[in-house]
């Protein structure tokens, strides 16, 4: 009798479990987490951000406001003792620098050891676009033209300084023009380095690249 009774507990603890399994088994394993788009991942970043955000393929980076320092005794002078011309308006009341850039850096087939890196950020009074393109000294020389390809304009920047460390070559972008940089679908970098001689093309992901300048002008005022 007793092992009767053993037995029968033993199956109901066997059709219980069976029936647990049954009922907590026939939920499907979560997936990942869907990534989300460009367009939601810059809609979520605040105006007062700082720090360093993934947009797509670019980088997103804020640092923290500062105004512009005052030059010693220019408070209350416009021009000088000399009588010339005044010197340009100061910004307005409140103006910070511009705190924002989204930049990409960029392995050369021709050197995988080095970086190409591109900035975009605003600068002036009028926070005018423009796009910093730095190199290793080995690719370029002062006075070398590198051209940005995009869909319907190509545009050919000089390298205007060259360091120990780094050249740069600096672009400003016309406000007619960042609209034609937002819509292209395809950008090139290209480049003769001075060692070989050859052009070098580089295709330069442009997924994000759009919200990431918008992000920037709706919170970097």
């Amino acid at each position: 009798m007793r092992n009767t009774l053993i037995g029968a507990v033993l199956a109901l603890v066997l059709v219980a479990g069976l029936f647990a399994a049954a009922r907590f088994g026939s939920h499907p394993a979560k997936g990942p987490e869907p990534q989300q788009t460009p367009a939601q991942v810059a809609a979520q970043i605040k105006p007062g951000f700082i720090g360093e955000q993934k947009i797509g393929e670019w980088a997103f980076i804020c640092g923290p406001g500062r105004e512009l320092p005052k030059a010693p005794g220019s408070e209350g002078h416009s021009g000088n003792s000399a009588g010339t011309a005044p010197r340009e308006a100061p910004p307005p009341p409140g103006w910070k620098i511009p705190r924002c850039r989204s930049a990409m850096g960029l392995r050369s087939a021709h050197n995988k050891g080095e970086q190409v890196r591109l900035t975009f950020r605003q600068v002036g009074f009028k926070r005018v676009l423009a796009l910093f393109l730095r190199f290793p000294p080995s690719e370029v020389q002062n006075g070398d033209v590198v051209t940005i390809k995009l869909d319907n304009a190509d545009w050919a920047i000089p390298i205007r300084s060259c360091a120990a460390q780094f050249c740069l070559a600096i672009q400003s972008i016309k406000f007619v023009d960042v609209p034609v940089l937002e819509k292209s679908k395809h950008l090139t970098l290209s480049f003769t380095p001075a060692s070989t001689q050859r052009l070098v093309e580089i295709a330069v992901p442009v997924t994000g690249l759009t919200e990431s300048l918008a992000t920037m002008r709706r919170i970097d005022r």
